[in-house]
């Protein structure tokens, strides 16, 4: 069985049509972005960037991806999805390829900063473009698949980076990463129903601000923060605190690859399960799971039971983040569908920026305060989801019984 087949068995209601390359655009996306990633820190060192150069590197993204999401939200429902999309893979691409032309450290801040733009435009306008072209039976369904696609990347592309990069040098998978980016590029002018077109049928659709369900993006929003705030401490401190407890650097390697894995497998039966019973409740759960078990990560000094309850916490994650997407599209208006999920990933944005300015001096007082904090965040976030009256008639949070399959 060849490596398509094999992921076609794990998703066998993978999409065929615009929603299946979508998918595979999504896929190829996170596989050269996340090849790039474990050689980039060392890559700026070798051209004289210092620690301090490396955190501007890390801080330009995150600093670029949020001031550009919501403008390029708004672009994708004026303009449409495809133009944001193509954009988006072919920044990434041009990006990759000035890390190759210049070897200046000022100049590789400027460029991460346009592949956060780049982010920006391509990973929020995908789940627009694949709400757009589902139905409401089948939605979960679709947006956890959209899931397992970022997650097959991570899985994927950081081995193949490390292994590019010992066989042919670190410049090898920034090759990789412009090559699959432009290449991709070509294939979003191939998307049916995602030009100006259909973002003239959208705007001319019923429903304007009023009809944005608010209480449920305030809660959303909580959860958003709370879930940036968590990807910070992972992206600062993680490593770190594998590396204390005597972890090599093939275990701290193998929790993100562990991690990845239930987002993957449990694709299926999340979307099922949220096209069924309503995102609500595996949005609930799944954060609170979540929040639960980062709590415990400060509990134990063994990196093989931290190994084993990364593999547990991605499994809430399988659940929480479609059920979050899926709850997202749900509360708001066609015409304002890739603008609502700007807002809120951006909100997802600013807890990653809170977390890497807050994460890193937490640590010295202990790994408790860090893993607490965040626990306490997660679990806080759902309780004002769970305080959100999902009642109101503009927003179907449990199927009709002519949508359960």
């Amino acid at each position: 069985m060849n490596p398509l087949s094999r992921l076609r068995a794990l998703l066998p209601n993978l999409p065929r049509g615009p929603e299946g390359l979508v998918w595979y655009l999504v896929l190829l996306q996170s596989i050269g972005v996340t090849a790039v990633l474990p050689v980039l820190p060392l890559y700026a060192q070798e051209h004289g960037a210092d620690l301090a150069f490396i955190g501007w590197m890390v801080g330009a993204y995150m600093a670029a991806n949020l001031v550009a999401t919501y403008p390029a939200g708004w672009l994708s429902d004026r303009v449409g999805r495809r133009s944001l999309m193509a954009a988006g893979m072919a920044l990434y691409g041009l990006a990759s390829l000035g890390f190759l032309v210049f070897g200046q450290p000022w100049a590789f801040v400027l460029l991460r900063a346009i592949e956060g733009v780049a982010g920006a435009c391509f990973v929020p306008t995908a789940i627009a473009y694949v709400a757009d072209r589902s139905s409401p039976a089948e939605r979960g369904a679709r947006l956890a698949e959209l899931t397992a696609a970022q997650y097959v990347g991570l899985l994927a592309g950081p081995a193949i980076g490390g292994v590019l990069a010992t066989a042919f040098g670190f410049a090898a998978p920034f090759w990789v990463l412009a090559a699959l980016c432009l290449l991709s590029s070509g294939f979003v002018a191939k998307l049916p129903g995602a030009g100006r077109a259909a973002a003239a049928d959208r705007a001319a659709a019923p429903g304007g601000w009023d009809g944005v369900v608010w209480p449920v993006i305030l809660g959303l929003g909580a959860r958003a923060l709370a879930g940036g705030f968590a990807v910070g401490l992972y992206e600062t401190v993680w490593a770190i605190y594998l590396k204390d407890l005597g972890a090599t650097t093939w275990e701290i390697s193998l929790s993100w690859t562990l991690f990845a894995i239930p987002p993957i497998v449990l694709a299926g039966a999340a979307g099922r399960l949220i096209d069924r019973a309503g995102p609500r409740g595996p949005l609930l759960w799944g954060t609170a799971f979540s929040g639960v078990i980062v709590a415990t990560y400060s509990l134990t000094r063994r990196v093989e039971l931290l190994l084993l309850l990364g593999v547990v916490d991605g499994i809430g994650f399988a659940f929480a983040y479609p059920a979050q997407n899926a709850l997202m599209v749900a509360a708001a208006p066609e015409a304002l569908r890739g603008r609502v999920i700007a807002l809120v990933t951006a909100l997802g944005t600013v807890g990653s920026l809170v977390g890497v300015f807050v994460v890193p001096r937490l640590y010295p007082l202990g790994p408790h305060w860090v893993f607490g904090v965040t626990s306490v965040l997660l679990l806080a976030s759902v309780g004002v989801l769970a305080m959100v009256r999902l009642t109101d008639p503009a927003i179907r949070v449990t199927p009709t019984p002519e949508h359960v399959v």
